[in-house]
């Protein structure tokens, strides 16, 4: 994803620089894949669209609606959530898919399952060794009920810990990818709205882009 501005450009290299160096590759390649045989129409629309930094900029009423953000089902259709604009298709699922693992794993109550969104990988890990559910444990603990199931009548027990450490790895997996779309989304709305890269503001839109997944999550299963 192309920075779109120079504040935003040098908020991401002091704080995230692998994301920051990751983004300066894309800008590149998408520099590269410019079509010079475009029309003339075409290329005047391009222009414009990378002059207002490659992205929809929000009118008023869009910002006073994004503030006061309406409740499920009183949108503009059944399947409406004020929720989460600034994200893709994919990047939903690939959030409704990880919350879906929280919930499986069973590692909090889901009613407080959104700051695990903004937790690095490392937090996450120390949250699960402290709850003895971490990859470690959970194997030594199927390693002690293989140890004694010399009649097999451990097995269900081996199978519910095999499934758990599933999700646990994928949980890990998969968490510096959470991390990067809230970013990228919290990015996205600033330079959208008031412009304000100071650290502190950044990382109140990135939680509360966490908080708004989360009742996307919960839409989702009113359906």
């Amino acid at each position: 994803m192309p920075f779109k501005s120079d504040k935003q450009r040098k908020w991401m290299w002091a704080n995230d620089p692998e994301m920051a160096q990751e983004w300066e590759d894309e800008e590149k390649l998408e520099e590269e894949e410019v079509n010079p045989k475009m029309s003339k129409k075409d290329l005047v629309e391009y222009i414009n669209f990378k002059t207002k930094g490659g992205v929809k900029k929000f009118k008023l009423g869009e910002l006073v609606k994004e503030q006061n953000p309406p409740r499920y089902g009183q949108g503009n259709g059944p399947y409406d959530f004020p929720y989460l604009n600034e994200v893709t298709p994919q990047e939903r699922r690939d959030i409704m898919k990880y919350f879906e693992m929280i919930r499986q794993s069973g590692i909090v109550n889901m009613f407080g399952a959104h700051p695990l969104l903004n937790w690095t990988k490392d937090d996450l890990h120390r949250f699960l060794y402290g709850e003895r559910n971490d990859p470690e444990s959970i194997e030594r603990e199927i390693e002690e009920e293989e140890y004694d199931n010399e009649d097999g009548e451990n097995d269900n027990t081996i199978s519910i810990l095999e499934d758990k450490l599933e999700k646990i790895n994928y949980l890990l997996d998969n968490k510096r990818k959470m991390r990067d779309i809230l970013i990228r989304a919290a990015l996205n709305r600033i330079e959208n709205t008031d412009g304000n890269h100071e650290t502190r503001n950044v990382q109140r839109i990135f939680e509360k882009m966490a908080k708004e997944a989360w009742h996307f999550w919960v839409g989702i299963q009113q359906i």
